[in-house]
């Protein structure tokens, strides 16, 4: 808990500046006529302030777990981040490809031609279970990322194509985890935007600690304890 707060604190500075960014803009912004220039600029600042907390956290924790680095406050971003949100975005260009366009096609299809509605819920969920599974498998390279192994996303295929009864169980966990942890969002006033941010601080954590332990022990064939 030490290292998770210790290396949570710039995530959270960067977090901070992201939302500081939508107020200030709000607040000038306010009662002029917003051109589509201006809104595209602030949206994507509040996002690469958002990823890049996101993108900090994960690889120095990963890295704080496999090769055992000290954690500190305030460190430099280079490699190991960059390595991480390369895989990241060959990771979801994966799983759209070969998961969400497909299925969302068959979704799409059942429904103009007036297709009965149990059919589009059991697509929705078989869509659900695999994406969460090919999500699991590819993002235990993330981790491999992270400490700069070679070809993470296919190493991490690879170590965990024969454990898809193990990563099913995972699965569902993480979602009816996930499904506790949004609960939080429905808490009024401040009381429920604290309980809103330190769930979804504890869900990072727990997201990135499963697929280390992944990495660890399917690829690097590290003892569970």
């Amino acid at each position: 808990m030490g290292a998770a707060l210790t290396l949570s604190v710039l995530p959270l500075l960067l977090a901070a500046l992201g939302i500081g960014i939508g107020v200030v803009a709000r607040l000038v912004l306010a009662g002029g006529n917003l051109s589509g220039i201006a809104v595209g600029a602030v949206s994507l600042a509040i996002v690469a302030t958002f990823v890049l907390a996101f993108v900090s956290l994960a690889a120095s924790w990963h890295r704080h777990v496999l090769l055992e680095e000290s954690p500190q406050v305030f460190r430099s971003i280079e490699g190991s981040e960059a390595r991480y949100f390369g895989a990241a975005v060959r990771m979801t260009l994966v799983i759209v490809l070969i998961v969400v366009l497909p299925l969302t096609l068959v979704v799409a299809v059942n429904a103009s031609l007036n297709g009965s509605v149990y059919v589009v819920m059991l697509v929705s969920l078989i869509l659900g279970i695999a994406v969460a599974i090919i999500g699991l498998r590819l993002g235990t390279g993330l981790a491999g990322a992270a400490i700069g192994a070679e070809k993470p996303l296919t190493t991490g295929w690879k170590a965990t194509e024969s454990h898809l009864g193990t990563l099913l169980v995972l699965a569902v966990f993480s979602q009816l985890l996930q499904t506790i942890f949004n609960l939080a969002s429905q808490i009024p006033g401040l009381v429920g935007l604290v309980a809103t941010l330190l769930a979804a601080w504890l869900g990072a954590l727990l997201s990135l600690s499963l697929i280390t332990t992944l990495w660890g022990h399917f690829v690097e064939g590290r003892a569970l304890r």
